[in-house]
């Protein structure tokens, strides 16, 4: 089979084959027929091929070769994108449009070509840039990371300090509150938030006077200190918290190297320890007047006993129901019932009976001072508690002082034994004594208090007795007139007393004290105010089984 690579050899091949065809058909002919026909027809078959070519050419130059221009166009721009190479334009019609065609296709073609390389060159830049930024982003986030971890580091460390300043202050006895210059709060710790009876979060930005009113008093002192540029100190500020009168040491002092003014406030409750103070001061005047009545006791209690004695003498002398009297007055001749008339009306008699009673009461107040001498290696002995208390209430109800004031006030005991089994050492006639000196004072501030204020229809003793951490507490409380600070301060010193002269030697509540403090190892203090009765509260130490 004949295969053709073009269109111009399939023509040629078509007229060589018309123009073979005629040739054998008129020799076919010619045979039948003459030359003349022959001759004729020959010049007719080289006329059309004449023709023929002369088409041949004509479509070869029109048609073919234009067309064969144009696939090799085709082909050298498949093989070079880039080339510069387009289609002659031969004529102007269908052919010359489908050459102007053909070049605007290629156009367009290289057109879109040059936009998509420059796109992809751009696109290659961007994904080396992109590739840049992702090695600087990972280099980057590895710092980001390493500074991340830095920061968590240095965050769980300022954590960490911060906790553990809160957990300094929080753990502070004292309370401790920062304040700016409009005392707005800006710390408050666990103590400030006991001492106000508020959280931190809710004193937070509270103005002082609002959060802790009993510090009103003492606002324009706090200011001063950002005047004064020093610490300040108030050693005992007496306020009123939960209805009773506390001691409170305030320091305040101002905060340096701040933006603003600012200052802390530190407040110790020192009640217990200005207590103790006066504890041991009272001790060491007791010490004092132990030492001291030790020396004195023999040279008072001479001259007190002859003075007593020879009262007793002359008052056994002048009795009327003595023989010997009677007999020596009818030897003289006198009557001793005219005598005793005279001296009764005279009221000889009578100073002869406070001479006796102030001898006495003397003579008992060196006894009471000899307390304070006596050797601390007692014989101690275990006492049962609550039998003190009970033989002590049983002596004060039959006493003297109990009945003076019954038709002024009634009285009336509150017993509370909450631990009846418990046991201490000490000299039970002693504590005894004790019980019965508080318990006469108590009687005292009660009738004190129904002359004076006359509020109440009723008095009160309350003995309550428990343990606690191996130790008896007695608590002896009233509902009497109470003690001003300045009583309080005084009153277990030596010869204080409130009453009137000659109610009192002032040497109950010291002699008490002593008893309590030196001989029994304990501790004693009363808590009180003006108008408000009083508590007087003794610790003694267990006695161990």
């Amino acid at each position: 089979m004949i295969k053709f690579t073009s269109l111009s050899q399939k023509f040629l091949f078509g007229y060589i084959l018309a123009i073979a065809s005629l040739i054998l058909h008129f020799i076919i002919i010619g045979q039948a027929k003459n030359l003349t026909m022959l001759a004729t027809t020959i010049g007719s078959i080289v006329v059309i091929s004449t023709i023929f070519f002369i088409l041949h050419l004509y479509l070869y130059r029109n048609f073919i070769k234009p067309i064969h221009h144009l696939i090799q166009v085709t082909k050298d721009h498949t093989a070079n994108t880039h080339s510069k190479l387009r289609a002659r334009k031969i004529s102007d019609d269908e052919l010359g449009d489908l050459v102007d065609t053909f070049n605007e296709m290629i156009n367009q073609i290289q057109l879109r070509e040059e936009i998509i390389i420059s796109e992809r060159d751009r696109v290659a830049i961007a994904l080396e840039q992109a590739d840049n930024y992702a090695e600087v982003t990972q280099s980057t986030n590895k710092k980001l990371e390493l500074e991340v971890q830095v920061r968590k580091g240095i965050e769980a460390e300022l954590t960490e300090v911060q906790q553990f300043l809160n957990s300094v202050i929080n753990s502070n006895p004292s309370a401790l509150i920062a304040i700016d210059e409009n005392l707005t709060i800006k710390l408050w710790n666990f103590a400030a938030s006991q001492l106000g009876g508020i959280e931190a979060k809710q004193a937070s930005g509270k103005n002082l006077n609002e959060a802790l009113p009993i510090l009103n008093d003492h606002i324009d002192w706090i200011r001063k200190v950002w005047d004064a540029n020093a610490t300040r100190l108030i050693r005992k500020a007496e306020v009123h918290l939960n209805d009773r009168t506390r001691s409170l040491e305030l320091i305040v002092y101002p905060l340096r190297n701040t933006r603003q003014l600012a200052a802390v406030i530190r407040i110790d409750d020192v009640t217990e320890k200005i207590k103790m103070e006066e504890a041991i001061v009272q001790s060491e005047k007791i010490m004092s007047l132990g030492g001291m009545a030790a020396g004195m006791a023999h040279e008072i209690n001479n001259p007190i006993s002859a003075i007593v004695q020879n009262v007793q003498n002359i008052q056994r002398r002048i009795r009327t129901d003595l023989e010997a009297n009677q007999e020596l007055a009818r030897e003289i001749g006198i009557h001793l019932d005219q005598l005793n008339a005279y001296l009764d009306q005279r009221k000889i008699t009578g100073f002869l009976k406070n001479i006796s009673d102030s001898g006495l009461r003397a003579s008992q107040l060196v006894a009471n001072m000899l307390q304070f001498s006596r050797a601390n290696d007692l014989s101690l002995q275990p006492c049962r508690v609550v039998e003190v208390l009970e033989k002590a209430i049983s002596i004060a109800s039959t006493n003297d002082l109990m009945h003076d004031f019954k038709d002024t006030i009634s009285l009336n005991f509150d017993q509370n034994f909450k631990d009846p089994d418990a046991y201490v050492r000490g000299v039970f006639t002693e504590l005894e004594q004790v019980i019965l000196n508080l318990i006469k004072n108590s009687t005292h501030a009660i009738h004190q208090r129904k002359l004076t204020l006359n509020d109440i229809d009723e008095g009160v003793i309350r003995i309550h007795q428990f343990t606690r951490d191996d130790r008896c507490f007695i608590q002896v409380t009233d509902n009497g007139i109470g003690m001003s600070a300045e009583t309080r301060r005084h009153v277990f010193e030596p010869f204080f007393t409130t009453k009137d002269v000659g109610a009192g030697t002032g040497l109950g509540m010291s002699v008490s004290y002593f008893i309590v403090t030196s001989h029994h190892k304990g501790t004693m203090h009363v808590d009180s105010e003006l108008g408000h009765g009083a508590t007087f509260e003794i610790a003694l130490p267990l006695l161990k089984d």
